[in-house]
């Protein structure tokens, strides 16, 4: 009788095992024979799942960012106001980055193929459609925090969200490089001030 595999699990497993790789060696000096041996499978068998290296990688980076968009929306889903969820939803992209550190240089690789000429258009159309996709999420936050009054109408809300997601990026790339700060907590002292800023008097006062 034929062996049933579980084909998601199996892909997730070459998933974790190649994000070390890629993270530990960097993407140039990552085989797919090193791949294949940390997933425990055939080389072959590595095939069924990704073309070549390239999409290997690929697969790798989508799956970063899906663990840190779902810790984010799950974090967001246990406060009420918009506002906080706000807070939740910054502090939480953060959390997900230093629960998972040992794989930000797969981001750090990731920029640098979206530099690259051979991987340029698939890495940095993919980065566009990330960044517009928490653009758009942070911008809708917003809008719900304008509706319930907690943030004054009026302001630029797209270049608002572009901002606060450069922020986030930043401190995540400035922990990386200097372990000796707190990026979350220099993320709420930020979001603190700026609210201060665009809040609403009722707000501020409470």
């Amino acid at each position: 009788m034929a062996r049933i595999v579980d084909r998601d699990a199996k892909r997730q497993k070459i998933l974790e095992a190649a994000s070390a790789c890629f993270a530990r060696e960097g993407y140039a000096a990552t085989s797919m024979e090193a791949v294949a041996g940390a997933a425990g499978i055939s080389k072959g068998s590595l095939y069924d799942y990704f073309k070549n290296k390239e999409d290997l990688f690929f697969g790798v980076f989508e799956w970063f960012q899906q663990l840190v968009m779902a810790s984010a929306m799950a974090r967001m889903g246990e406060y009420q106001g918009a506002r906080e969820r706000i807070m939740a939803f910054a502090d939480a992209s953060i959390g997900a980055m230093l629960d998972h550190l040992e794989l930000y240089p797969v981001s750090l690789e990731v920029w640098a193929a979206a530099a690259k000429p051979g991987t340029r258009a698939r890495f940095s159309g993919a980065m566009k459609d990330l960044y517009t996709s928490y653009r758009a999420e942070l911008a809708r936050l917003i809008q719900e925090a304008q509706a319930e009054g907690a943030i004054r109408d009026g302001i630029d809300v797209e270049a608002t969200a572009g901002m606060l997601i450069g922020a986030v990026d930043n401190l995540a790339l400035h922990y990386w490089l200097d372990r000796s700060f707190d990026p979350q907590a220099w993320c709420r002292s930020f979001l603190g001030s700026l609210f201060d800023g665009i809040g609403t008097e009722t707000r501020k006062a409470q």
